[in-house]
């Protein structure tokens, strides 16, 4: 096989292995929306600072996962894009 037909089977797995990730990672997120919403109603109305702590690092987690699903997406994009330039 060629140089070029090495890279181009390289950049689909990468846009292959992206595209899944993206997708694993959205279940989770689905499923960890779920678990993060039953923690806040729960804690959410408390005036402890600790139960405040919680809420904004599973906020500030919710916003980092979504992040990465999107940067994943994207770069199985560009890739997938990329490797059918070849």
């Amino acid at each position: 096989m060629s140089q070029l037909g090495q890279l181009k089977g390289q950049i689909d797995s990468i846009a292959q292995q992206a595209k899944s990730t993206a997708g694993q990672l959205s279940a989770f997120k689905s499923r960890f929306s779920q678990a993060a919403g039953q923690v806040q109603s729960t804690i959410g109305g408390s005036a402890q600072s600790k139960d405040k702590e919680v809420v904004q690092a599973i906020k500030e987690a919710q916003s980092k996962v979504d992040a990465a699903v999107e940067a994943l997406a994207q770069a199985a994009r560009v890739a997938s894009s990329y490797g059918q330039s070849l």
